[in-house]
Order: C-alpha cells, then sequence, then structure tokens
C-alpha cells in the first residue's frame, strides 16, 4: 500500500519526459536518417543535429527526450518542420500530394499552430518580411511605422487566440508562438530600414528621412529590444542579436562594445566580431554556436578550436555548450 501511494504523489511529468513525434513520407526512401535539433538549454538550436530515426516503409517515429518545452527540428531531405512541444506531446506530420505542392499537414498536439507556423502561410518568413517591407514603403510617420508592425503582429495572432480559446492550442505554444512572431517582425523592420539607411537610392518612401529612418530603429529597438533574453529561445534569434549589434556598429542605434566585450571576441572568428556590441549574457550562446558551425571543419591537429574551447570554458565554467562542444571535439 506505500508503494502504491508513493507512485501517485510522484508528479505526472516524471513519467512525461519525452515528445513522440512520427510522419509519413511518401517520397522518402527507407533507412533515411531523420535528424532532430532539440535547444542547448533554453537557447534555440539550429546547428548541432542528432540522428533520432530512420525511415520505414515511408514513416519514422522519434522518440525525444524532452524535459522542458521548446522548439524542435525535425529534418531529412523530405521534411522540415519547426514544432514548438512540452514534455508528453505527440505530433504527426504528413505531406499532401494534393492542393499545394509539399504542404505538411498535422494532426496531434497542437496540429493547428504547426500547420500555421511550417507552410506558406501569413505566419511564414517571407510573408512576414513582405508585410514589414510594405511597413516601411508606405509609413508616412515613424509612429506610423511602429503602428504598421504593432497591427501585423495583432492580426497574425487573432487566429492563434482563437485555436487557444478553442482548446486546439497549448497556452504555452501561444505564448512562446507570439514571442516568436514579434522577434521576427522586429528582425525585418529593423533589416528593411536599415537596407534603407544602407543604400537611399533603394527608398520608394520619401515620407521617411535618414533622420526618421533613425528614430525608427531607435524606437523599434527600445520597444521590442532584440537583446531582450525572452527571444533566445526562439527560431532566428542569432540573426536578430547580429542585426542590432550591426545597427550599433554603423551608428543607427545607440549603444557600444565594452573592452571586454572587444578581448573576447577577438579570439573567435572576424564574423563573429560583430557581437562585441551584444551584452555579455548573450556571448555564451552565439560563441556556443560558433563551436558547433565550425568544428567540423578544423584539423583536430591545430588544436585550435581545442585552445579556444579552454578559453570558452573560462570565461563560462557552467555553460550548457560544454558537453555538446566536448562531445564533438572527442569525435575529431
Amino acid at each position: 500500500m506505500r508503494k502504491i501511494l508513493f507512485i501517485l504523489l510522484i508528479p505526472f511529468t516524471a513519467f512525461a519526459q519525452h515528445v513522440v513525434i512520427t510522419g509519413k513520407l511518401p517520397d522518402s526512401p527507407d533507412s533515411m536518417d531523420v535528424f532532430v535539433y532539440k535547444p542547448i538549454g533554453t537557447f534555440f538550436n539550429s546547428i548541432y543535429k542528432q540522428s533520432a530515426g530512420k525511415v520505414s516503409n515511408h514513416e519514422f517515429t522519434l522518440r525525444v527526450p524532452m524535459a522542458t518545452a521548446g522548439f524542435v527540428t525535425i529534418e531529412n531531405k523530405y521534411v522540415k518542420s519547426v514544432l514548438y512541444v512540452e514534455p508528453g506531446d505527440s505530433v504527426d506530420i504528413g505531406i499532401s500530394r494534393e492542393g499545394s505542392a509539399g504542404k505538411k499537414i498535422y494532426s496531434g498536439s497542437n496540429a493547428a499552430g504547426h500547420e500555421m507556423f511550417n507552410n506558406d502561410t501569413p505566419l511564414s518568413s517571407d510573408r512576414l518580411s513582405s508585410a514589414m517591407e510594405n511597413v516601411i514603403d508606405t509609413a508616412k510617420t515613424v509612429n506610423g511605422a511602429l503602428w504598421g508592425m504593432r497591427s501585423t503582429l495583432f492580426s497574425l495572432k487573432a487566429p492563434l487566440l482563437v485555436y487557444l480559446r478553442k482548446g486546439q492550442l497549448s497556452v504555452g505554444f501561444y505564448e512562446n508562438m507570439v514571442t516568436t512572431l514579434e522577434s521576427r517582425l522586429v528582425y525585418y523592420l529593423l533589416n528593411s530600414a536599415g537596407k534603407r539607411l544602407d543604400n537611399p537610392a533603394e527608398r520608394k518612401n520619401k515620407a521617411l528621412n535618414d533622420k526618421e529612418l533613425k528614430q525608427l530603429v531607435q524606437d523599434a529597438t527600445d520597444l521590442f529590444d532584440p537583446f531582450d533574453a525572452k527571444y533566445v529561445s526562439c527560431p532566428g534569434v542569432e540573426q536578430l542579436i547580429a542585426k542590432k549589434c550591426y545597427l550599433i556598429k554603423k551608428g543607427y542605434v545607440r549603444g557600444g562594445a565594452s573592452a571586454t566585450s572587444i578581448d573576447f571576441w577577438r579570439h573567435f572568428e572576424e564574423s563573429y566580431r560583430l557581437y562585441a556590441y551584444a551584452p555579455v549574457n548573450l556571448h555564451e550562446m552565439v560563441a556556443g554556436n560558433e563551436f558547433l558551425t565550425h568544428i567540423p571543419g578544423h584539423s583536430p591537429a591545430s588544436g585550435a578550436q581545442a585552445d579556444l574551447f579552454t578559453y570558452f570554458k573560462t570565461n563560462f565554467p557552467k555553460s550548457v555548450y560544454i558537453p555538446v562542444v566536448q562531445e564533438l571535439l572527442d569525435r575529431k
């Protein structure tokens, strides 16, 4: 009796520390790997992939260990899906042979939201980019442009809110998807304004001059700071951070790089030194991703990556990237 009582007292989440993802890939040959990209700590991961299963009879089944909720990417040559999953979720991915070529069809946990996020809908990256280009090209004032971004976000949230109220989305999915949409709209707004500052000849909208465009990017980053820690779990977060770093470097947005940050990033490849303009709390993620990106291409004989990794561990001794990077170094 005491054993039964003990079992009943164990939180249910102790039994649900994984996510089941299945898929039907009519064009995929058997024995092909299906890879998963899981978060590294709380950071979104689009670089470090693990083989999670193989295709058999044009289908796959993955049991992905997930102690906490987050975005995962499922990928092989014939499918790619970015899914927000919570421990205990079950998601099925199918590929349509009718209508839209390659359209993905979802069932299971948060299916309606996954379908909107992974197909050619108003939530897709191309549509969001076009929407912010239009905002920049039609706004008459700085406040008008900011209102255009906020209005777009409001309209994108509306169908998700309907699904949430119907019980077809979890609260966690809704909240994280809204944060992700916000981060993407901020990125595309800053990208569009930045391009026009860099290349005035590209401007279609003469209402916003240089001074007003600079005010726009400053106000946008004040209202929706790309360096905000809430964005680190969102797909595309590195591009968002890099965009603000670039705007600071160009003098379009207030900020600067401290001597400590400059010293840290001088150890890394040139393309990563832009991140000296980011606050130190984001350096772990960006530097960790630098290792994941470049370790496979370096010769272990040089020892350069091992030395750099020692430097990284000195700065971030408790980093969630350490076991992942160590695994990659041990493979070489």
